[in-house]
């Protein structure tokens, strides 16, 4: 077993945030609208959207304290990222969150979700019952002075609010909410809807909605956010819509969402770019056909269709990847919310250097480049399935607080007996298959 291999579970109500720089100062904790339903009504509220970041736990309100430490600042060292992520796998593997066959915590009933704060070294997580507090306690027991754990009273159980998501899709039917946004994995606690324009008008729109829906209108908060478009009129809007999975129906197209051509098994489409002006996503050749159509998610509705295979290689001098000319809109993301600011050249690529893939099987997971014998055999620790072929390989832009990336290269295979996957360098890719990466 490799131990430096490690995961990021963005889907099992996990969210990572980084470093950002000085408080007073910084975006971040600038202060934020939203509306929550209170006594009968409506009540606009304001705060930083990163509060954890901008405020010390203890102040919160419905904080409950560490599980380790009662005052973690100054006492505990800062731990490392490795440590810090490996104790929030062995916390998701405790939940039980099975996201593949759509099933929520088999072992914590209370469970509401949880979130990372790697610049201070802090974990936190929701849980409504003292008994699955303790049963979390006594899970990280072997962490004791190594991670800081804090515990936030929850009013929703992440089952609960995964639930009520499910149910809230259909407000995308109605245009005149100009829904922009979905998301029920947040620091919140809560379901978070976007609007366009947040009106008394628009409030009300939303009350009948959610009690048509049946969704409890004290589980949602409301933001106003508005959608911007891309300068570039082919790529489609940078749309703020949180796809609730990258298995679902998502326009425009990403990297790391699910897809798939007629014959072929579930693939994982790995990053925007276009060809002679012509804008695509490119993929594992293996999991296409030439001149074959693409769907996404997957075949079993005409109306998925997302354009052709124009070019598949597959040869051990070409490399293992294809570029499929879309019909429908892409935009310079990673799912769910990275943005594609560039890429890293082949020979700045270095052995331990850490990287990240974002796949339909596993989701995000991390690990670090073991060897490069040539620039279309780069092998690396991050953990890959079946379905993940095509996930695009990137890392973070330095010092952008995990909003930005830069991509490495394409994943194109998983040995499970050495544990080890491979992927193909960014400058091959765009070489061999003549195109040019969109970025944002």
């Amino acid at each position: 077993m490799l131990g430096l291999r490690w995961v990021i579970v963005l889907l099992l109500g996990f969210v990572v945030l980084g470093s950002f720089g000085s408080a007073g100062n910084d975006k971040a904790c600038q202060p934020v609208k939203y509306w929550v339903f209170e006594n009968g009504q409506w009540v606009e509220k304001s705060e930083p959207r990163i509060w954890w970041y901008c405020q010390e736990p203890e102040k919160i309100k419905n904080f409950e304290g560490f599980a380790f430490k009662e005052k973690p600042y100054g006492l505990l060292k800062k731990p490392e990222s490795i440590i810090l992520h490996q104790a929030a796998r062995e916390l998701s593997q405790l939940v039980g969150i099975d996201e593949l066959n759509g099933e929520s915590s088999r072992n914590l009933s209370s469970y509401g979700g949880m979130f990372i704060d790697e610049n201070k070294g802090l974990i936190f997580v929701y849980v409504r019952d003292e008994k699955d507090k303790e049963k979390i306690r006594k899970a990280l027991e072997k962490y004791k002075g190594k991670v800081n754990v804090a515990f936030l009273k929850g009013k929703y159980s992440f089952e609960q609010l995964k639930e009520e998501g499910e149910k809230a899709k259909e407000l995308f039917r109605s245009r005149e909410l100009g829904i922009t946004w979905l998301s029920y994995q947040n620091s919140k606690n809560r379901l978070i809807i976007g609007l366009e324009s947040v009106s008394p008008r628009n409030l009300e729109l939303l009350s009948g909605h959610l009690d048509k829906l049946r969704i409890p209108k004290e589980a949602v908060i409301v933001e106003e956010i508005d959608l911007k478009p891309l300068n570039i009129e082919n790529y489609g809007k940078l749309s703020l819509i949180q796809p609730l999975s990258r298995n679902d129906v998502i326009r425009p197209l990403m990297g790391g969402i699910q897809f798939q051509v007629p014959g072929h098994n579930y693939c994982t489409l790995g990053f925007p770019a276009e060809k002679n002006g012509i804008v695509g996503m490119v993929t594992a050749g293996h999991c296409t056909d030439e001149g074959a159509p693409a769907y996404q998610p997957d075949t079993s509705d005409p109306s998925y269709y997302i354009g052709n295979v124009e070019i598949k290689l597959w040869s051990p001098a070409q490399g293992d990847m294809a570029w499929i000319k879309t019909t429908v809109g892409v935009t310079p993301k990673v799912y769910p919310y990275f943005i594609i600011k560039g890429y890293k050249p082949y020979r700045y690529q270095y052995v331990g250097s850490t990287v990240l893939k974002s796949g339909r099987t596993t989701g995000l997971t991390g690990g670090i480049i073991l060897d490069i014998s040539t620039s279309l055999e780069i092998r690396t620790t991050m953990e890959v399935a079946p379905g993940d072929s095509g996930s695009p390989v990137f890392y973070w832009c330095q010092g952008q607080a995990y909003k930005y990336v830069q991509i490495y290269g394409l994943l194109y295979r998983w040995d499970p007996d050495e544990e080890t996957s491979t992927y193909l360098s960014i400058d091959d890719v765009l070489n061999n298959l003549g195109v040019e990466l969109i970025t944002g």
